[in-house]
Parts: C-alpha cells; structure tokens; sequence
C-alpha cells in the first residue's frame, strides 16, 4: 500500500560513526526504526531507548518495509544481504534496499541484480557527505541512483536525514556522484593542507588564515569544518588529516595514521577504477593517493 497514509517500517544496519547517528536522527523525526550490527555491542545504546533489536539481518528484513544500510564495504554489503541469516534469507522481503555505504556502481548493480532476481526487492543507491556531525543534524547530501517510483517511496525518509536530497539517475549513478564528490573532497583537503604548511613556514599561523579565508573564494565545507574542530579543540577527525598532511610536508611521518586510512584508500580505489574504465585522467588524486599511502603505510604499519 502506498497511499497518503502510507508510513514505511524502517530497519538500519550499520551503526558506525556515521551510521548510528542517522538511525537516531530517523528516530527522532517520528520515522519506526529497527536496528542491527553485525557487532552486537552497537545495538546496546539503541535498545536501551527502545527500539526493536531483532537477532538477524534477516529478522530485521521481515519486520521492515524499507532497510537501510550504511557498511563500510562491497564485501560487507554482501555478507548483510547475502551472508547467513541475511536479508535475501528473510521470510516476507523488504520492498527497497537504501545503500547508504560508499562502494563501486559496478558492485552496487551486480548486488542490486541478484538480490532483486531472489526476493523482488528493489535498490536504491544513497550515499551521503557530510560526515557524523551532518548525519546528527539531518543535513548532509544524499545522491540517489535508482527507479523514480522507489526514490519516491524512501523520499519522506531521505528528507529526515538531508539539507540537500538528489536522484542522480539510475541504479549506480548514486556511487557515481560520490566517487566524484571524494575526489572534490580529497582533493581540497590536502590542497587546504599545503596552503596552511606554506603560510606557516613564512610565518602565518593556519588558525588565522583559516579564518581570513572564511567566505572568500577559497573558503568551502572542508575548510568550515576545520574551523569548527579547531575551535572545539578536537584532535583527529578532517583537522587531524590536514594537520598529518602539514606534517609530511615538512619531513614528519605521523605515527597515529599507520594502518588507519582505509577508508581513504577503499574510496580512492572506486573512483580509479571507474576512472580506468572510462580511459580518464585523474593526476591530481594520484597525489593524494600518494600523500595518503605515505602515512597508512610507514614502517612498522599493517598493511
């Protein structure tokens, strides 16, 4: 039934940094949520406020309309929907898969076309920017790949978790806009990075210019969020990354990053791939790529 008085029943798998909040923020603007994490421990903070933890993805599937997912990979989307107990398992399937992980388009297809050969459950591409404190207050951007008709069903859930909502296209064009959207972002963090080691090494503190620069043409979202971590004296997160990058510049390695960029890496990875494919020069994320294996993969760190 998809009438006016139609309300969707929504679970959420993935409780991480990003994942956890947007679960909350669908609680708290009156949206029914089931929750489930592959580790159980995630699920604790949520079950202590009520809402319904099922045993298995696929007890979760059975209660819901609409599943949203937000993994850190392919290979966790699969072992979700696909693994023991998983969705595609699930007694009464959903009607719509959300994929709010960043994974490849070609990944996102081949998962969406098995899963919808099995069950009929349909698939939407949704990944988001804007990271956990976007995810908190409900304004980060979701670019969307998949049928209008499903886009359409999930907007009113969508809409509790964006400032800025888009249907990119079809099934992978949602991946597509994100690849594109960490190559903006990784990009600019690490150009803002060698600005800030280049004003400092003639003697202007990155705290100031940062601050100088604000509302100018060279001012943007990663800039403002290093702004804001700076002034609530954070330590790691996009600041930490930046201030990393300034490091490196000057000869330093920073042991904390070793081993602790995978998901820069993971999505560095999709967007080459997909550049490889189409025969597409990306040179400037080639050097971010560099800058980034300098510190995941110093001496002493895993692999």
């Amino acid at each position: 039934m998809t009438g006016n008085n139609y309300t969707p029943k929504v679970g959420f798998i993935g409780l991480g940094d990003i994942g956890a909040p947007m679960a909350m923020r669908l609680h708290e603007t009156g949206h029914e949520v089931a929750v489930w994490n592959r580790t159980t421990a995630r699920t604790h903070p949520f079950a202590a406020q009520g809402f319904p933890v099922p045993h298995s993805a696929s007890e979760l599937a059975t209660m819901c309309d609409i599943v949203c997912l937000c993994l850190s990979s392919a290979e966790a989307v699969a072992d979700v929907v696909f693994g023991p107990d998983g969705i595609a398992s699930a007694s009464a399937a959903p009607r719509i898969i959300v994929d709010h992980s960043t994974i490849s388009p070609k990944d996102t297809q081949a998962l969406a076309h098995r899963l919808y050969t099995q069950t009929g459950t349909t698939w939407l591409d949704a990944p988001v920017s804007g990271g956990p404190p976007g995810a908190r207050a409900g304004t980060l951007a979701i670019m969307v790949g998949g049928r209008r008709e499903d886009f359409e069903t999930a907007e009113p859930i969508l809409e509790s978790l964006a400032k800025r909502l888009t249907h990119v296209g079809d099934l992978g064009m949602g991946q597509l806009a994100k690849a594109s959207n960490q190559i903006i972002g990784f990009i600019t963090t690490a150009a803002i990075a060698e600005a800030f080691a280049f004003a400092e090494a003639a003697g202007l503190s990155a705290e100031t210019l940062s601050e100088a620069l604000a509302g100018g043409f060279a001012d943007s979202t990663v800039l403002g969020e290093y702004r804001r971590a700076s002034a609530a004296e954070e330590m790691g997160g996009l600041k930490g990354l930046i201030e990393a990058y300034m490091d490196l510049s000057r000869g330093y390695i920073r042991p904390d990053y070793a081993g602790k960029i995978d998901i820069l890496h993971k999505d560095i990875g999709i967007a080459g791939a997909i550049a490889q494919a189409n025969g597409t020069p990306i040179p400037l994320l080639h050097q971010v790529e560099t800058l980034g294996r300098l510190l995941h993969y110093q001496r002493g760190a895993k692999a």
